[in-house]
């Protein structure tokens, strides 16, 4: 049975049961990894899920269930699964289907040319990458990780409220690692392109970058523990934003787990920064038309000049607060429960060139990668220690690479003490872009 079908059956078995207010979900995923290894193929996988959730109010209550098995028989079972699920739940949150007259706002979700993309000229392009590697610096001693990645989803939500939507999003990425080694010292470093066109994936663009940034390692030094300026570079950034991202959601704010409780509106970052969350950006990791419960996306402005402007919103949590969606539901596939989520998270551009930027903090530590994120970071205090890699800024110069540091500070203090913004704007591999940062004070210990 087709997909449509299925749905089209639900629909009809819950109108003949008279239930009032119900959703039917449904999300599949397709995604294929090559690798490369040594001039040949190393692995090849090509993986599917799917299924469907049906939600439906028992009185006040919301009850769920979902199937993986799309067939006439399971139908039944699916609903009334639902129907018992909602008589015991003890949650007195309100929750609603979304059902109000809308208006959508198309996105460039899908590309046919990525679809197409042949896996013989897939593995072309990561024997060339590979190659070009290798060929770049005698000190290149190994590529570690050749990859393509390639993922296509759709997402369909049809509800008793007239809800009927559907939107097919897909991407492909590349990722590239070394490892490069000199008088015995070992390092390493990568670096992916993510696009919806084929012409996009340079190979030499790509090895470059990855051979360059793992050379620049070697000869490292030891750092002085001390407080000062740090930069933390576009990718670094990113990657601590995304970590701490949950303090914009609202289901937090309301649970006491998130500092930014009671400061709508109040200045919580240096008035220099500007935070967007934009489901519409052209060619976004993740651009959408709807929300997870089928509520409007829109382009919303976080932190503008420092302020404190909204919260991110599913229905439940913008229902309790008296306002409505800023359509930021997320579901974690057809099992998983309603959550909040951002869509295309980033700090907007500053006007700082990088050498300018360097030439702003004049002698300092520039920061490139964190590790340890979900172990270092305390998201709900906004406390950090975090293993980092980075270099010496000396006379507005990269002088030297730093051996291993530990970065250690406080997120929201990070916020407001941010000087400058560079004007190099990266998104990570989760859709969470940053400029280069250049942060007033820092602890930095060896």
């Amino acid at each position: 049975m087709t997909n449509k079908k299925f749905i089209d059956e639900v629909f009809k078995k819950a109108n003949e049961l008279k239930l009032e207010d119900f959703e039917i979900f449904f999300v599949s995923s397709e995604s294929s990894s090559l690798k490369v290894f040594k001039g040949a193929v190393d692995s090849y996988s090509d993986n599917q899920n799917g299924g469907i959730s049906f939600r439906t109010k028992v009185g006040d209550k919301m009850g769920y269930s979902y199937t993986e098995s799309l067939e006439l028989e399971d139908i039944t079972p699916l609903i009334e699964n639902a129907i018992s699920n909602g008589k015991i739940i003890e949650s007195d949150d309100l929750i609603e289907i979304y059902g109000e007259q809308s208006t959508y706002t198309p996105v460039k979700s899908y590309s046919n040319a990525i679809e197409n993309i042949d896996v013989q000229d897939r593995i072309n392009f990561l024997i060339e990458a590979e190659k070009i590697a290798f060929s770049l610096d005698s000190r290149v001693k190994n590529v570690n990780y050749c990859l393509f990645g390639m993922g296509t989803s759709e997402c369909i939500i049809k509800n008793s409220k007239g809800l009927d939507l559907s939107q097919k999003s897909n991407s492909a990425y590349v990722y590239l690692a070394v490892v490069v080694e000199e008088n015995g010292i070992i390092k390493n470093d990568s670096a992916y392109i993510v696009s919806k066109d084929f012409k996009d994936f340079d190979a030499t663009k790509l090895a470059k970058e990855a051979v360059s940034k793992a050379i620049s390692k070697l000869n490292s030094i030891d750092a002085t523990s001390h407080s000062g300026k740090v930069i933390i570079n576009n990718e670094a950034f990113s990657d601590l934003l995304e970590a701490m991202s949950g303090i914009f959601s609202a289901e937090n704010v309301q649970k006491g787990i998130s500092k930014l409780k009671n400061k709508l509106n109040t200045q919580i970052s240096s008035e220099i920064i500007t935070l967007v969350d934009d489901p519409h950006l052209e060619d976004g990791y993740n651009s959408s038309s709807f929300d997870s419960e089928g509520v409007p996306t829109k382009c919303k402005t976080i932190i503008e000049n420092g302020i404190l402007q909204t919260y991110l919103h599913n229905t439940k949590t913008a229902t309790k607060d008296g306002i409505k969606s800023t359509g930021n539901a997320s579901k974690n596939g057809y099992k998983g429960t309603l959550g909040i989520s951002p869509f295309n998270f980033y700090i907007k551009n500053g006007t700082l060139t990088e050498s300018e930027l360097y030439n702003k903090l004049k002698n300092g530590v520039l920061i490139t990668n964190f590790s340890g994120l979900h172990s270092g970071l305390n998201s709900i205090s906004g406390d950090f220690s975090l293993a980092a890699e980075g270099f010496l800024i000396e006379n507005g110069q990269i002088s030297k690479p730093l051996n291993q540091i530990t970065l250690s500070g406080n997120f929201f203090t990070l916020l407001e003490d941010i000087e400058e913004i560079g004007s190099d704007l990266k998104f990570n591999l989760s859709g969470v872009g940053s400029p280069a940062v250049l942060v007033k004070n820092l602890n930095i210990s060896a």
